[in-house]
């Protein structure tokens, strides 16, 4: 089950990669009155992927996917 609505996710994925696009050209950025520096590139790519998952999680396509085949002799 996904914590965010999709237009939340849409939101908070535009928001970091803006973070990461701005940390990238210069030293710091500015979210929601918390200052992340370049040293913080890790957390941001982080919740990036975090939120693509929750954005896949909204969509109904989580998980693994196993793809059925058989052995030929």
């Amino acid at each position: 089950m996904a914590i965010f609505t999709s237009e939340e996710l849409i939101e908070q994925i535009s928001a970091w990669k803006a973070a990461l696009l701005a940390v990238a050209a210069s030293q710091s950025y500015t979210i929601s009155n918390r200052t992340l520096t370049k040293a913080d590139l890790p957390e941001i790519r982080n919740t990036l992927i975090f939120l693509e998952k929750q954005k896949e999680a909204t969509a109904g396509r989580t998980g693994p996917y196993f793809a059925a085949g058989r052995v030929l002799r």
